[in-house]
């Protein structure tokens, strides 16, 4: 699932997991109000932020939670 997370765009992702917002903030990102969020995939902005992309994909699968995310296995 974290494969699938760092390639999807910030800006949908939050939009459809609010709840992956703090994750963000708590990094200290500016992704939450961004004008490159609706552009950018979650392992870009973790590239820009000298962030490693699969830790941070790791920190949004939890905040989604197991399961939640469609396609996810069970």
């Amino acid at each position: 699932m974290t494969d699938r997370i760092e390639t999807m765009v910030v800006g949908e992702l939050m939009t459809q997991w609010p709840d992956t917002v703090p994750v963000f903030i708590r990094h200290r990102m500016a992704c939450p109000g961004c004008v490159m969020a609706p552009f950018m995939t979650v392992r870009e902005a973790a590239h820009e932020y000298g962030l490693d992309p699969a830790a941070l994909a790791g920190e949004l699968a939890q905040a989604i939670g197991a399961g939640e995310m469609p396609g996810a296995a069970s």
